[in-house]
């Protein structure tokens, strides 16, 4: 009898197992379809479509925001899942709750509604420049000493993406500073002041000499700053602010965001165009004008670059509404670039896909570019051409990010929403 109690419970376990795997896989596949946040425009309603059951409900501050869920179904009165609509009452935050079946509650996100903006798109190419918040580690080597032998001074000390803050007590403002230290040093124990994973510590290293290089070396390959070409997308003539690039300007060695310690953008003269092609994405090669600033960058987000300017004469142009998401559709669209001297132009393309939910908000859009000129020119979308502003129906609608590499006359696009919220952001 023992022995079938045993059996019955081992059945049952089984038969609890998959059930626990569904209910898990389920609730991974909510928690990433749901968004992260809701940004909403004053008097503008927002409504979309769920292929589940989900509903949501406003749990505070309801005069700011209202919150309706109505079932959506066939001709035969099938559920096939549910309509959400948003009416934005009055400029305020409050939080949003999303329902399983209308009974489990399955997220809750922070939401907020902003008054109507119009900005002034831009699509002006300029050069971007950035030094580095310390001095990022790229990799490390060996150093070659007096007797031939090969020494790695900092392998397993430092790592590619850490920032070297300080060396022996002393700030670092630029490499020279740094290689400076290290020969005043000579081979003596010294501290380095690094922070990994945005948390500081400190480590000790001892340089080598090199007689190849006439000096103490520590084996490690440094970046102080990085250059480039980039586009502005808008320009906010009340705070005199503007966004750029739609992404983040990430480090080429270690693949990690830059970090800021002061950056600017400048006026720029394209060199060269090198044409995308299938497989391998083409650029917009310029010079940067350092010495004409035209604005400073405060800062650099996943999701682009923001800063302010006093060259106002420079970003002037016709403002427009800002889209909200719910407003965007697919099909004909503009956006505005920068390949020729100092012409901005409007070029054709096509909104083939909105992603509204999705976990990557730089590819919130997918463009075609369809104009004949463009794509004789550049192939379609080259690197330089992120930010180029994206225009539907006389609103700002967001900006190219990314290329595909294996069809350069197809990219990525942000909603311009998600920029305005992360350049007002503290």
């Amino acid at each position: 009898m023992q022995e079938m109690e045993q059996e019955g419970r081992k059945r049952w376990l089984w038969l609890l197992v998959p059930i626990f795997l569904v209910c898990g896989l389920i609730w991974y596949l909510l928690q990433t379809i749901l968004p992260e946040e809701l940004t909403l425009v004053e008097g503008q309603r927002m409504e979309f479509s769920m292929g589940l059951p989900i509903s949501a409900r406003s749990e505070e501050s309801v005069e700011v925001l209202g919150v309706t869920t109505t079932p959506l179904a066939d001709q035969t009165h099938l559920q096939l899942g549910t309509s959400i609509a948003a009416e934005p009452l009055a400029q305020g935050e409050t939080t949003v709750t999303f329902y399983l079946l209308n009974a489990i509650p399955v997220k809750t996100v922070p939401a907020q509604v902003v008054p109507r903006t119009e900005l002034i798109p831009c699509g002006k190419t300029v050069g971007v420049q950035m030094d580095t918040d310390g001095l990022l580690v790229l990799d490390t080597g060996y150093v070659e000493n007096r007797d031939g032998e090969k020494k790695t001074p900092t392998k397993n000390i430092l790592r590619p993406g850490d920032l070297i803050l300080q060396a022996n007590g002393e700030d670092l403002p630029n490499k020279e500073t740094f290689l400076r230290v290290v020969e005043e040093n000579g081979e003596n124990p010294m501290t380095l002041v690094i922070r990994r994973e945005g948390k500081e510590q400190t480590v000790e290293a001892t340089p080598v000499y090199s007689p190849v290089d006439g000096g103490y070396k520590l084996g490690v390959w440094i970046r102080d700053s990085i250059q480039g070409i980039g586009t502005v997308t808008f320009y906010d003539e009340e705070t005199d602010s503007f966004g750029a690039l739609g992404h983040g300007i990430y480090d080429v060695d270690t693949g990690g965001l830059m970090e800021l310690k002061q950056g600017k953008i400048t006026e720029s003269t394209l060199t060269e165009i090198v044409k995308g092609q299938k497989g391998d994405p083409g650029e917009l090669s310029g010079r940067l004008e350092t010495d004409q600033v035209l604005g400073e960058i405060r800062k650099n987000t996943e999701i682009g670059i923001y800063g302010t300017t006093d060259q106002t004469a420079v970003f002037t142009g016709k403002s427009c509404p800002v889209a909200s998401q719910t407003e965007i559709h697919t099909g004909d669209a503009v956006i505005l670039s920068n390949i020729e001297g100092d012409e901005v132009r409007a070029y054709d393309i096509e909104i083939e896909k909105i992603s509204r939910f999705g976990s990557d908000a730089s590819k919130g859009l997918v463009v075609h570019i369809t104009d004949e000129e463009l794509l004789e020119k550049t192939g379609g979308i080259v690197q330089g051409m992120s930010g180029s502003p994206i225009l539907q129906e006389g609103k700002l609608v967001g900006a190219v990010t990314h290329v595909f590499v294996q069809d350069p006359t197809r990219g990525y696009g942000i909603f311009i929403e998600n920029m305005l919220e992360e350049e007002r952001a503290a």
